[in-house]
């Protein structure tokens, strides 16, 4: 079983003051449902390419099984994004199964529940342009831990003036994210006003952490998956991707982005 691992998508870039419409290509983001024995496992956020050894991989590195001759036959669904991996009747594998729990990847965890309508925005904050690279230059350079060991993501809650509020490194572009919401949060710090800026890859995980703390504006170095620009697009998040170098590009929101 293997899906499209790319796809093209329109959007606009602004460069030397002037936004223009390109096309790109981003890769594809695919939550497939593991089962087990025909049992719902885990929902895996994953590219859907080389899911034989993907799931295989998977089941060893997670220490369910220790070799292939404990693999019946992995079934594909296709349609569905369903995987069934039939596993021998082994009493081990049945208390590991019991045992692991709680899995994650990079401090996310995917799921194919999409977040309820009301979350959608009606209305987003205008922001410039100027102001966006202003704040991005000063992000990329702030860290002095990335500086020191270049081990750690970065996120930043940024006004719409250009005043950074707050940043925070992290081993996980997730729980970085988690600090500058949960920052506000505690604070009683308001983030209609504000941007959310990040270094790491925009996946599913990031969108629905941005759509559930409502807020309007998310600002990347990096790339969204396929799926993430579906959900911004969809729940209408301000998205601008590949901040750095004096440009971006914009995902969705063009029209309140001041020249």
């Amino acid at each position: 079983m293997t899906l499209p691992n790319r796809e093209n998508i329109i959007l606009h870039q602004y460069r030397d003051g002037v936004l223009s419409e390109v096309s790109m290509p981003f890769s594809t983001e695919y939550a497939v449902l593991l089962k087990i024995n025909g049992s719902a496992y885990i929902t895996m956020a994953c590219s859907g390419n080389y899911l034989r050894e993907h799931i295989t991989g998977y089941l060893i590195t997670e220490g369910i099984i220790s070799n292939t001759n404990q693999v019946q036959a992995i079934e594909f669904d296709e349609t569905g994004l369903t995987v069934n991996a039939l596993l021998s009747a082994d009493k081990i594998i049945a208390e590991k199964l019991e045992r692991i729990k709680t899995i994650t990847a990079a401090g996310g965890r995917s799921r194919k529940n999409m977040p309820s309508e009301d979350l959608v925005r009606r209305s987003l904050p205008q922001v410039r342009a100027e102001v966006v690279l202003q704040c991005m230059n000063e992000f990329l350079t702030y860290s002095r831990e990335h500086e020191a060991t270049h081990g750690v993501h970065g996120a930043a809650l940024y006004s719409l003036e250009g005043r950074r509020e707050v940043f925070f490194d992290e081993i996980g572009r997730h729980n970085a994210i988690d600090k500058v919401i949960g920052h506000a949060a505690v604070n009683g710090i308001s983030l209609e006003d504000k941007m959310i800026c990040s270094t790491g890859r925009i996946s599913s995980e990031i969108s629905f952490k941005i759509i559930h703390a409502r807020a309007p504006v998310l600002v990347t170095r990096a790339s969204p998956t396929v799926l993430s620009v579906s959900l911004l697009r969809h729940y209408n998040i301000l998205s601008i991707i590949r901040a750095v170098n004096d440009r971006f590009y914009v995902v969705n929101g063009k029209e309140k982005i001041i020249l």
